[in-house]
């Protein structure tokens, strides 16, 4: 159930409602470095919330979306064996 909160976004306190929400889709981006090197990221959000603004533009409100990232990469052989070979010891 959505309830009032109050986050603070730079040295102002804005009111909004921290919202359920339900997960519908989350996809993988994909990147080919010049190494040769794969990485996916995935945005995971873990909270929303709707501030009592709007967007005078768009005529909008203005949400505040909390998120993280998880990142893996998969480097060819040839570069892990390249960098194994640089570490000291």
């Amino acid at each position: 159930m959505a309830k009032r909160t109050k986050l603070q976004i730079g040295v102002e306190t804005v009111d909004g409602i921290d919202l359920d929400f339900r997960t519908l889709r989350e996809e993988w981006n994909e990147y080919e470095t010049e190494d040769g090197t794969r990485v996916r990221v995935k945005l995971v959000v873990s909270g929303i919330i709707r501030t009592d603004r709007y967007d005078h533009q768009t005529d909008q409100p203005i949400y505040v979306v909390q998120s993280g990232n998880i990142v893996v990469t998969k480097a060819l052989d040839e570069l892990k064996e390249e960098l194994r070979r640089r570490q000291p010891g």
